[in-house]
């Protein structure tokens, strides 16, 4: 699910089955003009030129909240995000907390990423650090969740195990990370406890056309603060720089923009 260069060209994955449509719609977005499927462009409305490079981390916002729609997330819920602490994580995190999520349970590997996740958005996120025992790292969940958990976004990357993704099946849960998509195990779904506890598994890719346009909204509202990203813009004629100042500055709330100069 991490942005990568293919053949060249930036995009989010290019199966063999997308090659005809990438040969038309090529050049990518670092440029100051782009070609792409009119069912594609969505009107956010005008906004001010500095802040442009915030606007960027709609990127990072929408993958989530597709998650969070197709698990059809109520205010007032207990909402899971399982591999909290990296880029799609922990903007999964900040769109639960968006949606009304009565709390945000956070998982992850990463201890200082989770501090952080606390640190940034208070005592609606509950922090649990992944040891991989599956049956001692659920009940801890299960500890420092408010209550039972409603809904499972699991958006851990494809390095990650089979393990990590079963350990947090507590709910009605949605897919969206990576993990299998390299090899290795796939994920082995415990019949009996999704029997027993009425669990819902669903599949999601990205999001749906009219997400862009309400997260648009629930920006212009204050529920989502574009404030928490960190923005290191280059210009167009400095892509490879920008390249290599994403490369060395990963991390949840860090974003890296190209910024084209306008006439």
């Amino acid at each position: 699910m991490k942005r990568r260069i293919v053949d060249g060209r930036p995009g989010w994955s290019a199966p063999r089955s997308g090659l005809r449509l990438q040969r038309y719609f090529h050049d990518g977005a670092w440029a100051e003009q782009m070609r792409l499927p009119t069912e594609n462009a969505v009107p956010l409305g005008d906004i001010d030129a500095k802040d442009a490079g915030h606007w960027c981390a709609l990127g990072s916002l929408l993958v989530p909240y597709g998650g969070f729609l197709a698990a059809n997330l109520q205010a007032g819920e207990i909402a899971l995000v399982n591999g909290a602490t990296g880029s799609f994580g922990s903007a999964a995190v900040a769109v639960a907390l968006a949606m009304d999520a009565r709390c945000v349970v956070a998982t992850g590997r990463n201890e200082q990423a989770l501090n952080e996740l606390s640190r940034r958005f208070g005592a609606r996120v509950r922090t649990v650090p992944m040891r991989g025992h599956e049956a001692d790292d659920r009940a801890r969940i299960l500890q420092a969740s408010a209550g039972p958990i409603d809904c499972v976004l699991d958006i851990l990357p494809p390095a990650a195990s089979a393990i990590q993704v079963r350990t947090a099946i507590l709910a009605r849960v949605v897919l969206m990370g990576g993990v299998g998509m390299l090899g290795g195990d796939g994920l082995d779904l415990p019949y009996p406890w999704m029997m027993r506890n009425c669990i819902t598994p669903h599949g999601q890719w990205m999001y749906p056309p009219q997400a862009a346009t309400l997260m648009a909204g629930m920006i212009r509202a204050s529920l989502i603060d574009l404030g928490h990203f960190e923005i290191t813009a280059f210009g167009l004629e400095r892509t490879n720089d920008a390249v290599a100042h994403a490369a060395a500055n990963a991390g949840p709330f860090k974003m890296t923009v190209i910024a084209p100069q306008r006439g």
